[in-house]
Order: structure tokens, then sequence, then C-alpha cells
């Protein structure tokens, strides 16, 4: 009888453990996935939000760094979009090891496309920068406004020219979009 209870309670655990995984494994199925591609480019500039200090060991913190946008291109599929650079708004936060040269940065970005807005999030690293770096990370983005249920996940890639301008490249999949 001991064993039967400790059974039934064990199932019981288990299964309670791994309800909330369950929604996150069978996220985006039945959905189909498309190439997506978002290349940006434009240029950098502090605003009144915009922080910068640099701690006694060396290591340079940027806060609401602002990037705007000049030209804007997103590939679905086969079919190309050009949004209007003016609907784009990007916050930068980036922390700088000048020991190790080291950039860490985080990119919230928006913009208009199709009736709706998406808003990307990346993570990324560069191990080595001078006065023209680049880098690379992870992006996941999600659709509002009429694009609900739209998510995309990939790879990222930017580079910036001190003084003269930036772009970066988002390379993933989309899911959601019709």
């Amino acid at each position: 009888m001991k064993g039967k209870v400790l059974l039934i309670f064990l199932t019981l655990a288990v299964i309670l453990l791994a309800a909330p995984y369950i929604g996150s494994v069978s996220a985006g199925k039945g959905q189909t996935k498309q190439y997506y591609e978002f290349f940006l480019q434009g240029s950098y500039g502090g605003e009144e939000d915009t922080k910068e200090w640099t701690t006694a060991d060396g290591i340079m913190q940027i806060r609401n760094l602002h990037y705007y946008a000049t030209y804007i291109k997103v590939t679905i599929g086969t079919t190309s979009y050009y949004p209007d650079p003016e609907s784009y708004s990007a916050t930068m936060d980036f922390t700088l090891d000048t020991n190790t040269e080291t950039l860490y940065a985080r990119i919230h970005e928006s913009f208009s496309i199709a009736g709706g807005v998406i808003s990307q999030q990346t993570a990324e690293v560069v191990t080595d920068y001078g006065t023209l770096f680049s880098g690379g990370g992870n992006f996941v983005g999600f659709g509002s406004e009429g694009l609900e249920g739209v998510k995309i996940q990939g790879t990222t890639a930017f580079g910036f020219k001190a003084g003269i301008g930036a772009g970066l490249d988002r390379v993933g999949t989309i899911m959601g979009w019709t």
C-alpha cells in the first residue's frame, strides 16, 4: 500500500512540476516559420536621459544612448518591406570593460510595419573594439498593435564607426506572420 501511495505522489509531483514548461515547449507549434531579416542604418547620439560614467576599475557604463534610423529594410519570407525610419525608436545600454576590451550591449527597439508594431530586444558582445568595431548576439521580437501573436528570434550583428554611424542586422525566423 505504501508503494502505491508513493507512486501516486511522485506521479502528481512530476505532473505539477512539468506543467509550467508545457506552454513553452509548444510555443510556435502549428505556426508557419518564415525567414526574417531586419537591416537598419543610421546614427547614434545622446539625449537628456543618456547617462555615462566610468568606475575606478575601468568599467565604462552608458545608459539610454539613442539610435536614429535613416534606412530600414525588413524581409519576411521572400517579401521585402521598407518601414518609415521615423517610426523607429531605440535605446542602447553599453558596458565597456577597458581592461579586457569587451563590450556588452543591450538594444531595445521598435518600429511600425504592416499596420502594427514590432518590438525587439538584443543582447550582444564585442570582444575587440577600436575606432571600427562589430559584434553579435541574439535577439527576440514580438508584435503588438495589430500584430499580436507575431514572434521573432534569431541572431544579431552590429557595427559602429566612431563619429560616422552604425548598422544593425538581425536574421532569424518569424512565426505568426500572415
